[in-house]
């Protein structure tokens, strides 16, 4: 993630539609610079939750990125209302938030509430295509369920925390049962990694 995209990774992002969002007009049109150096000309601008929820509604967005601090509200309610909104595709478009306190409980509060990503302010140009490049590969299911909407909070497949019940159906258990067959000899363990001929 710290490393630059390679050639092949850059992304052209002139035909995507993307929602730029800044209570601030200054951070937005910083915003929208930076995007435009992406090839985004002509992204739906706010700085309003109302214009935000108007945008969602209108057309599919390929991309959102918002301040956590709108001009009418944070960033952190639009990204819960999209989430449980069921606009498809938009309910589920990557989200990335922008915030300038990146204590963990702020991070932790835009996780919660849907986001894709979390960014800190300012953030480089680079820092940002490297989030959308990371995007664009993200594997993660959407989850919903009565206390959250939105991609699993779980980035890597680790399973559920130590000492803790999973709650996903496909969680394993972390209790071991009893061997059904004896052990391995060493000398059989050790012909499963020794190169074998193969007759043709």
């Amino acid at each position: 993630m710290s490393q630059p995209p390679s050639r092949s990774e850059r992304v052209n992002l002139s035909m995507a539609d993307v929602l730029l969002a800044c209570g601030d007009l200054q951070g937005l049109n910083i915003m929208c610079e930076m995007f435009a150096g992406f090839g985004v000309h002509s992204p739906r601008r706010c700085q309003t939750l109302v214009e935000c929820k108007a945008v969602a509604q209108e057309r599919p967005i390929n991309l959102i990125v918002i301040d956590s601090a709108l001009a009418d509200a944070e960033g952190y309610e639009f990204i819960s209302w999209l989430r449980r909104a069921e606009l498809d595709p938009n309910s589920f478009a990557p989200v990335i938030l922008v915030t300038g306190h990146t204590k963990p409980s702020q991070v932790f509060r835009g996780r919660d509430a849907g986001a894709s990503f979390v960014v800190a302010k300012p953030a480089a140009p680079m820092v940002m295509m490297q989030r959308i490049v990371w995007l664009m590969n993200d594997q993660r299911k959407f989850v919903s369920s009565p206390g959250y909407c939105g991609p699993d909070r779980r980035v890597k497949a680790l399973g559920p925390p130590v000492g803790m019940k999973g709650r996903r159906h496909d969680d394993l258990s972390a209790d071991v049962g009893i061997a059904k067959t004896p052990n391995l000899e060493q000398d059989e363990i050790d012909a499963l990694f020794s190169p074998k001929a193969v007759s043709l």
